[in-house]
C-alpha cells in the first residue's frame, strides 16, 4: 500500500511539473506575441547604393496641421502587408500610437455571423485571450466611413488597448495627439480630440451615421462627454464631413463601461 501511495505522489508531482512548465511557455508566448508579429511582418532591408544615394531628391510634402495642432512625426512604418495577408487575408491594417503600447496588425473577420472572432483569436486565428485588434464587418476596410470602430482588450500587462488608458491622463493627452492607421496603399492621420468613458452600447447599432443630423449630435456628444473621466482637445471641432476614429476598450470599473479614445481623419497619403 505504502508503495502504490508512493508511486502515486510520483505521478502527480511529475504531472504538476509538465503543467507548470507547459503554462510557463504559454505565458511567455503571450507576453512575447506584440514583439513576435512585428518583428515577422515589418521587413528590414539592407540600404543599397541606391537608396542611400538618390539621384533626384525627393519632395518634401508640407506639415500636416488641422485647428492648429501638428501630429507626430511618423516613424518606420515599414509593415509588409503581403506577408501579413499570407498568414491571414482577415488582416488589412495595422495601427500605431506614439508613446503608448499600440502598434499591432487589426483584423476583420470575414465570416458570416462571427464579427467578434477575434474578440479571443490571435492573427494566427488562434484562441487566445488576448485576442486581436479588430473591427466590425459592418465598417469597410477602407477607413472611409463617418464613424470606424475599433476594439481592444484591456490588458493587464499593458498589452493591445490597455495604454488607451493613458489618454486618460490630461498631461499625456495635451501632450499627445495622434493615431496612425496603415493599410496596404495608404497611411492615414488621425488627430486625437476625444478621450471618455462611456457605455458598453455598440455604438453601429445604435447611431444611424448615414442621417447627417444623427451624425452631428454624435459629434457634438464626442465634444462634451457626460463622464468623469474625460478630455476633450480645445478648438477641434469636427464636422459631418469628416471620418471619425473610435477605439474602444474595458476599464477596469463597471462591466458595463468602456473606454473610448476618438480622432479625426486630417491626412491620407500613398505609401
Amino acid at each position: 500500500m505504502k508503495k502504490i501511495k508512493k508511486t502515486t505522489w510520483i505521478i502527480i508531482l511529475c504531472v504538476s511539473i509538465v503543467v507548470i512548465l507547459c503554462a510557463a511557455f504559454f505565458l511567455f508566448r503571450y507576453l512575447t506575441q506584440k514583439d513576435i508579429v512585428r518583428e515577422e511582418f515589418t521587413p528590414t532591408v539592407a540600404p543599397t547604393q541606391e537608396q542611400t544615394e538618390p539621384t533626384q531628391a525627393a519632395t518634401e510634402k508640407p506639415p500636416v496641421e488641422a485647428w492648429g495642432y501638428r501630429p507626430a512625426d511618423p516613424v518606420d512604418l515599414d509593415v509588409s502587408f503581403d506577408e501579413l495577408m499570407e498568414i491571414n487575408p482577415d488582416i488589412y491594417a495595422w495601427i500605431y500610437i506614439p508613446n503608448t503600447n499600440v502598434d499591432y496588425p487589426v483584423a476583420r473577420s470575414t465570416s458570416d455571423g462571427d464579427d467578434s472572432f477575434y474578440l479571443e483569436h490571435n492573427v494566427y486565428r488562434q484562441y487566445q485571450f488576448s485576442g486581436t485588434i479588430y473591427s466590425e464587418i459592418q465598417n469597410q476596410p477602407d477607413f472611409h466611413d463617418k464613424v470606424t470602430v475599433l476594439y481592444g482588450h484591456n490588458m493587464l500587462n499593458g498589452s493591445m488597448f490597455a495604454s488607451l488608458h493613458n489618454f486618460e491622463n490630461e498631461d499625456f493627452f495635451n501632450e499627445n495627439n495622434t493615431i496612425f492607421i496603415l493599410t496596404k496603399d495608404k497611411v492615414l492621420t488621425y488627430l486625437v480630440y476625444s478621450a471618455y468613458t462611456y457605455d458598453d452600447r455598440h455604438i453601429l447599432n445604435s447611431f444611424n451615421f448615414a442621417d447627417d443630423e444623427v451624425f452631428q449630435e454624435y459629434i457634438d456628444s464626442t465634444l462634451e462627454p457626460h463622464s468623469v473621466y474625460a478630455n476633450v482637445r480645445e478648438g477641434v471641432e469636427p464636422t459631418i464631413e469628416d471620418h471619425i476614429l473610435t477605439l474602444s476598450t474595458c476599464t477596469s470599473g463597471p462591466a458595463d463601461t468602456r473606454f473610448l479614445v476618438q480622432g479625426v481623419l486630417i491626412d491620407e497619403s500613398d505609401r
